[in-house]
């Protein structure tokens, strides 16, 4: 099935098909730049000390199609929000299309969506063409993911494509970017799409992690979304490396409601490290409701760091509803 088809069917389904033919209120259909690139650029590169922080919230498509279900929760609630950062089948786990789902949340809520783009499931003709499918359906900003392996998801005995990786990625959008296909053949209308990566400040070798940034970077990185962090000293000079070389780093906070899902974390999302002291401070009481804890230790390490990052990535994990929550005390507390 192919994107355009796919999209068509979730808004029938979702009696949103009315969406699809405002979309010319979105985006400029003759291809050609918008205001939505030069929204992006902007906040992208405004100073948190200026504007406050961003504020870039993880959403989850769901698992089926009902696309009403996944966005009731957020109804009314995201005025304080600069972005939405759409996942692409996360740890291997079949999700709805990043691509659509990020075009009837910018339709639907207004919010500018970050979408995630897997090298693990499409190889270097089917990324174009979801590329386009995005521009054309109101996406402007992307992050370029080589993918989680297969063997951590639900059906590991499945290959992955990993045609490229993602600087690979990055240089594919460069290409559509300029108006070429891989092919070099010409576009019908070029897209103008504000490339992103991710980056991780747990990973054992973090001078490694840092050239690889810089190896993102020079491809067309324009922005880099961390993994979650737990505590401030441990990565603020990694933060400051990934930030000095001049792109908006939005660094990763993930609060918890249990301790199980704490715990189990560590053990099922590769790049996440939870430091001893908070392990020991959560097993010393399972059963406990840690919301507002988590609340408070994501608020308070976001402003010990805030002189060194652009803004924050809050990821949702399981917790989506506690997601909202802490990005909505973030952008109270920087007021």
């Amino acid at each position: 099935m192919t994107i355009f088809l796919a999209l068509f069917v979730i808004l029938v389904e979702s009696k949103w098909l009315e969406c699809l033919f405002n979309l010319r209120k979105i985006v400029d259909i003759s291809g050609q730049n918008t205001n939505g690139v030069s929204m992006l650029g902007g906040l992208l590169g405004r100073s948190a000390g200026k504007a406050g922080p961003i504020l870039c919230l993880e959403v989850n498509p769901p698992h089926g199609v009902n696309v009403a279900e996944a966005l009731e929760k957020y109804a009314g609630q995201v005025a304080h929000l600069d972005f939405f950062n759409v996942t692409d089948s996360p740890l291997a786990r079949m999700k709805l299309s990043a691509l659509p789902f990020a075009a009837i949340i910018k339709s639907q809520l207004g919010v500018e969506p970050l979408v995630n783009i897997s090298c693990r499931d499409r190889n270097i003709m089917a990324l174009q063409a979801d590329l386009l499918a995005g521009w054309a359906t109101g996406v402007r900003g992307v992050v370029a993911l080589t993918g989680d392996a297969m063997s951590v998801g639900d059906c590991p005995t499945l290959k992955g494509v990993f045609e490229i990786n993602s600087v690979g990625l990055l240089g594919l959008i460069s290409k559509i970017n300029s108006g070429s296909d891989f092919a070099d053949k010409p576009l019908n209308g070029a897209p103008s799409f504000t490339p992103g990566v991710v980056l991780n400040p747990n990973a054992k070798n973090s001078n490694a992690e840092l050239r690889r940034l810089e190896k993102k970077v020079a491809a067309g990185a324009k922005f880099a979304l961390t993994q979650p962090i737990f505590e401030a000293a441990g990565n603020r000079a990694f933060l400051k490396s990934a930030s000095d070389m001049g792109i908006p780093v939005l660094v990763g906070l993930l609060p918890f409601k249990t301790a199980k899902a704490a715990i189990s974390v560590i053990g099922q999302v590769p790049g996440i490290k939870i430091p001893e002291s908070l392990l020991a401070t959560l097993k010393a009481d399972p059963e406990k409701d840690w919301s507002e804890f988590f609340i408070e230790q994501c608020t308070r390490l976001a402003h010990e760091i805030t002189d060194v990052v652009a803004g924050f990535h809050i990821v949702s994990g399981t917790t989506p509803k506690l997601a909202l929550k802490l990005s909505q005390h973030l952008a109270e507390s920087f007021r």
